[in-house]
């Protein structure tokens, strides 16, 4: 059956419809409506896949070390923490808890042959969500749900481009976090919370889209020793006070340097205070206090090493004059290619 529409008022040529065609055509796609109605999209991602999970905050630096108890003593004895759960598995793991759900993992270089650095960690509250995610977006993640790690919880591990390893852990009941809850807390230890992380980047560049783009984290702040370069970016995680630190270079820094630039920011509400409760500690051989400065930042710290070399900052949670200084417009080091 055809109709003819007559479009006299235009002068023109009247246009034949084929009713038959035009209710098979309508069938057939009211079926495809119906028969993928909710489905996941073709490439096997769900709505939730989409969407970027939460990072819920910074959760715990993991260092290599020649001498394990040297390095735990500048921990407890100096800062004064406790040790929680020390040769969890081989090799073995010792752990010193800043609070129940932040921590500092430290592991045996017997050889001496690796970076001080082994990886540094971010805590969610939906592990396999990341792993998806991360996983869609075409990151060498684990194929299957991730599984328990040594201390009970959930993670798996993202290799980021030009960066330190990244472990995305989420806390489980049957964890060690939970089991020792309230527990290895000492009321003497010098900070009850971990501001930042820092690692090395030898070129922003490279990673600045996955930590943009991909996990959500946005800059806060930039700075260097001097006004036309940037040596340390402040990211700042989506759902999280916390904040990663690239710490830049450009040309391959020395080993007792790599510990300054690989390092741990404890927060302290008064630094003064800090000093003088350290004042009365033994600093142990070989370890250094650089006693209090004021960073570029505007935010007093103090400078802490370990007998290796290793950096942690106590710094205070607040702004000496209330206001952060402004953002370097400095160029950012960068390695090239013949470094």
């Amino acid at each position: 059956m055809f109709i003819e529409v007559f479009l006299l008022s235009c002068n023109l040529k009247p246009i034949r419809f084929d009713m038959k065609k035009i209710v098979l055509l309508t069938c057939l796609s009211l079926l495809t409506m119906v028969s993928t109605f909710g489905q996941s999209p073709q490439n096997g991602q769900s709505p939730q896949n989409q969407q970027r999970p939460r990072l819920t905050g910074v959760s715990h630096a993991c260092f290599y070390t020649g001498d394990v108890a040297r390095m735990a003593a500048f921990f407890t004895d100096y800062l004064g923490y406790e040790i929680a759960g020390g040769g969890l598995t081989v090799p073995a793991c010792t752990i010193i808890k800043v609070n129940d759900r932040q921590f500092v993992e430290l592991f045996p270089d017997n050889d001496g042959t690796r970076d001080n650095a082994m990886h540094y960690c971010l805590e969610t509250d939906d592990a396999e969500a990341w792993r998806r995610y991360l996983l869609d977006k075409g990151y060498d993640v684990p194929k299957e749900s991730p599984g328990t790690g040594r201390i009970g919880n959930l993670n798996f591990f993202v290799p980021v481009p030009g960066g330190v390893p990244l472990e995305i852990m989420q806390n489980m009941p049957g964890g060690m976090m939970a089991a020792t809850n309230g527990k290895f807390l000492p009321e003497g230890r010098i900070s009850d919370r971990l501001g930042h992380l820092g690692f090395m980047v030898d070129d922003m560049d490279k990673v600045n889209p996955f930590y943009t783009e991909v996990m959500g984290l946005r800059e806060t702040w930039r700075g260097g020793m001097r006004p036309d370069v940037v040596q340390w970016v402040h990211m700042k995680l989506l759902d999280s006070p916390n904040t990663v630190e690239y710490m830049l270079y450009d040309s391959p820094p020395s080993p007792s340097y790599r510990g300054v630039m690989n390092h741990i920011c404890l927060l302290v509400s008064d630094v003064d205070e800090a000093q003088r409760i350290l004042s009365t500690r033994t600093l142990p051989e070989g370890c250094r206090n650089d006693g209090i400065q004021l960073g570029l930042d505007n935010l007093r710290q103090i400078n802490l090493y370990t007998h290796e070399g290793i950096r942690v900052e106590l710094v205070e949670d607040h702004y000496i004059n209330g206001v952060p200084a402004p953002s370097s417009t400095g160029r950012p080091l960068k390695m090239t290619a013949n470094e």
